[in-house]
């Protein structure tokens, strides 16, 4: 009669260890909180394109995505690694999203090139990218 009871205690606390907190405490999860993305960006348009980098016989070659942006009243274009969905590699909507700045290269003349940003999707995947081109 006290096998059953004990193993029945043994089953039960192994379940509630299986299925209980995912996180240590203190750790925060991995769901970024919207609250931080306080920039509010503009994309017009995303595509992929290849490209190299590297010198002589060190040549590295990938494919990246773009997107057209309007951040601060200024055009730039944003670059970074693909976003991929399922297997899949997407591409961004165009629409409005919110930004934060990650690191911060400010250059003496003001301009944003260089910045370090994540851009928050609507699915909660964040898109880490930086500034690759500005334009008029």
């Amino acid at each position: 009669m006290k096998k059953p009871v004990v193993a029945l205690c043994i089953l039960l606390c192994s379940t509630s260890l299986i299925c209980g907190q995912k996180t240590r405490s203190g750790q925060t999860p991995d769901k970024p909180n919207p609250a931080d993305y306080t920039i509010k960006v503009h994309i017009s348009a995303s595509h992929r394109r290849h490209f190299c980098s590297g010198q002589f016989n060190d040549i590295t070659c990938g494919e990246g995505l773009y997107a057209d942006a309007i951040l601060n009243g200024k055009k730039i274009e944003l670059g970074g690694a693909n976003v991929i969905f399922k297997k899949n590699v997407m591409l961004i909507i165009p629409g409005d999203y919110q930004v934060k700045l990650t690191k911060d290269n400010n250059s003496a003349d003001g301009t944003l090139f260089n910045q370090e940003y994540d851009l928050l999707l609507p699915d909660g995947t964040v898109w880490k990218c930086f500034t690759f081109g500005i334009s008029e």
